[in-house]
This record gives C-alpha cells, structure tokens and sequence, in this order.
C-alpha cells in the first residue's frame, strides 16, 4: 500500500512523463496510451479518488465514448491514432489538473504551469510558425521572418500554423492579465507572503509574460484571435462596470453589430467567387467565401455520419472524396472545418459535438457558483472574482475564436484547453468544500472585517 501511496502521490510527473509520447505517437510509443488509464487504477488502489467528480464528467465520459465509436467509422486509423493519443493525454491532463487544483496551493501551482506553459509554446512557435501577410503593415514587419524548425512530427512542411497558435494564445492572454490585476491590486498582501523582491519579480513575471502572448497574437494576423479577444475584454468591462455602462455597451455592441452586417452584405468583407479563383488555396480559405464553403462540407459530413462521425483528423482526406469543392483544389490540405463545434461534429458525430459544447456550458456553470459562493461568503472576493473572470474570458475568447477557426480536439496544443477546465474544476470544487477561505487568508484586503463562516470543509485525503 505504501507504494502504491507513493506511486500515486506523483500522478502529475506520470502524466508529464507521458506527455511527449502522446503528443507524438509512433507504432512503437503506443505503450504511453496504458500510463494515463495506469495512473487512474494505482490511484484507486490506494484508495484515493484519481477521477475527481466534476460537472464536465458525464460530457468526458460521452467523449471518450465517442473516441471509441469513431474508430469503427475511420477509414484509416493511422490517419486517426496521434488524435486518439492526443485525447488521451486530454482526459488524463485534465483529471491531474482537478485533483491538484481542488486546494489552494494546487491551484496555483497549476496556473503558474498554465502560464509558463502559455509563454514556453509561444515562444517555441516563434521557430516553427509559417507566418502570413494578411494584414499589410504587420505583413511586411515579419516577411522575412522564416521559421528554422520545419521538421516537428504531425506539424506541416510549411510549419505551424499561426491561426493555430493564435486559438492557444487566447487561452492565455486574458488569465494572465486578471492574475496580474488580481496581484497587483492585492500586493500588500502578496508582499507580507512572499517578500517584497519575490513580489516585484511575480508582478514583472506575470505582466511580462501578457504582453508578450499578445505581442505574438498581433503578430499571427488571425483575425478570429483579435476578435476573441476583444469580445473577452467586452465582457469582463461588462461584467465589472456600472448598470449605466453596461447599457451603453450593449447599445455600442448592437451598433457595432448592424455595421458588420451591412459590410458583409455589400461585401466589403468578402472577396467574390471570381476573385478568390485567382487566390491560392490557403488564401481562399481565409475569405468569407472560401469559410462558407468549407462549413457547407462539414455540414453535409455531419449529416451523412451523425452517429459515428467519419472519424478523428479524416475531413481533410474525405471531403475531397465525398464532397468536392469549387473554390479549393483536390490537392489542397484542409486541416479542419475552421469551426471547432463542426469539427466535433464531424470527428465523434453529433454525440460528440453535443459532448464538447457541453464543456463550455458546463465550465460557465462552475465559475458563476463559484463568483456568486465567493461573493456571498467572503468579505473580499476581488482576487477570486478577478481569477473567475480571467477563466471565462480565456474560454469566451477561444469560444469566439472557434466559430471561424480551430483547435481540434486531439491536436498538439489541445491539453492547455484541458488544463484550463481543470483550473475552472478546481476553483469550483474550492468554492463547495469551503477551502475559498484560504484564498481571503492570503488576499484579503487588511481592511476587510472577519471571514464569514464558510460550510465545513470536505475531507482533505483524496
């Protein structure tokens, strides 16, 4: 028993250790598909509880069911096995992240992961990203800039796509920039526990590392990414300004909104059929044509296997098969449907595409108890409620991202929206047990009165 204690005591360094097999399969790494589930039975054994109970669990287990049914729709399983390994390094990450994040010091660890991991892929990417020149006056600040590493396993000739690093980093600019609001406004307090150099050198970390993930998103030009996280910023403004600016927002948003459709209605937005024939394919699908097209494919996809989908990473083979295109080519490689709810959809079927909009709801659910439980027990919530925003602003914005582009479910940068639900699942399991009160121990503004009584704490054994 004392070694199975021990051997689960370090579940996240088997995870870890996992990690680079999964994101990288081979015939010969498939072994590393046993250690995630291996981890999960040595926990049991020691009788703790490796899968936390979370709202998103029955939309996990319906996903993993889904993984399995897709199997027998796939043409080709090679085709989809690095999709297959790279959600289980998902369930796995993300049932590490709930079980460490359930206490406060968990938590923070993880999120402090979240953001080094955050910079860490941003950073890497700036060696493998294939930049483009959407955007003129940025266009021709990086055309020179090439990426040196080429030959990353499942990454294309032409390197990593940038409207792919562009859905990672808004994961992370909004989380970063509340902890670094959350920190500053609550320095003092931050300085009593770490020191005043270990402060200075949080703050500068923290702030640092947001402006330099959004310094990238500018530079990816992917229009989606600005436009997630410009919606994410709305609403977190929204969220903490007055009734009277709320409701000029909203009046601004339905101005703003009536001035796109009139754009895209006259077309300002849209190159026509005739002119995105000359354009390449890659060009082409980056109009709004060229979008339309590609989501009317991936909705016959959809329709033709509701069920089963046609199988993880297969629309980009099929869809020239089953469904030609007239704006793109036969030989064109078209990663995904450009809409990650689509994708879903075709990938696991409508099941799964179910499944996987359930996260989001269910991920909304969580942060609202979670605000309106820190609200009601603690004399000071503001670095709670600064957390809780910054957690749904990441998944708004990536939400928004979403509808025109995406981050499959399996890909490389996947797990980061896996690690994200575990940092929401921990901060709610935080929020029902009573363990919040830690977080106004370390926060709470000197002037605040006495710490409301919280329920009693559940067992602390896992």
């Amino acid at each position: 028993m004392r070694i199975l204690r021990w051997l689960d005591q370090w579940h996240w360094v088997w995870i870890a250790l996992a990690a680079p097999f999964l994101l990288f399969p081979s015939v010969g790494r498939s072994f590393a598909l046993l250690i995630v589930p291996g981890v999960w039975i040595v926990g049991l054994l020691a009788r703790r509880t490796p899968l936390r109970r979370t709202p998103l669990n029955p939309a996990i287990l319906l996903l993993a069911v889904m993984v399995l049914v897709s199997l027998y729709a796939t043409y080709d399983f090679a085709q989809s096995f690095a999709k297959i390994t790279g959600m289980v390094l998902a369930f796995g990450v993300f049932f590490a992240t709930a079980r460490k994040a359930r206490r406060p010091g968990g938590w923070w660890g993880a999120a402090i992961l979240f953001g080094a991991l955050s910079v860490g892929m941003a950073g890497f990417a700036l060696l493998t990203v294939q930049w483009s020149a959407k955007i003129p006056v940025i266009g021709s600040l990086i055309s020179r800039v090439t990426p040196r590493l080429l030959g990353l396993q499942g990454a294309a000739a032409t390197g990593v796509s940038a409207n792919e690093l562009a859905g990672v980093l808004v994961w992370g600019i909004p989380v970063l920039t509340m902890l670094s609001v959350a920190l500053f406004a609550r320095r003092g307090a931050v300085n009593e526990m770490l020191g005043a150099r270990k402060t200075i050198l949080a703050l500068f970390a923290s702030i640092s590392a947001a402006i330099a993930l959004l310094a990238i998103l500018v530079l990816t030009q992917s229009r989606g990414g600005y436009l997630g996280l410009l919606v994410a910023f709305a609403a977190i403004l929204f969220f903490v300004a007055s009734w009277r600016w709320r409701a000029v927002m909203i009046v601004a948003g339905i101005v703003v909104l009536i001035a796109a459709i009139f754009f895209l209605r006259a077309g300002a937005l849209a190159p026509s059929a005739e002119s995105a024939s000359a354009l390449s394919a890659e060009s082409v699908i980056n109009t709004w044509e060229g979008r339309v097209e590609v989501w009317s494919r991936a909705m016959y996809g959809i329709e033709d296997f509701a069920f089963t989908g046609m199988g993880m990473n297969t629309f980009r083979r099929v869809v020239h098969v089953l469904y030609p295109l007239f704006l793109i080519g036969p030989d064109s490689d078209i990663a995904h449907a450009h809409n990650e709810f689509l994708q879903a959809g075709l990938d696991l079927g409508v099941p799964g595409l179910i499944a996987f909009a359930s996260l989001y709801f269910g991920a909304a659910l969580m942060l609202g108890a979670t605000w309106t439980r820190a609200r009601a027990t603690m004399p000071d919530s503001f670095v709670v409620r600064a957390v809780v925003l910054g957690l749904g602003a990441g998944l708004l914005a990536h939400w928004v991202y979403g509808m025109t582009d995406a981050v499959t479910l399996g890909a490389k940068p996947g797990f980061m929206f896996w690690l994200l639900l575990g940092l929401v699942a921990g901060l709610y399991d935080q929020a029902q047990s009573g363990r919040l009160q830690k977080w106004y121990d370390w926060f709470g503004a000197p002037d605040a009165r006495v710490a409301a009584p919280f329920s009693s704490p559940e067992s602390l054994d896992d």
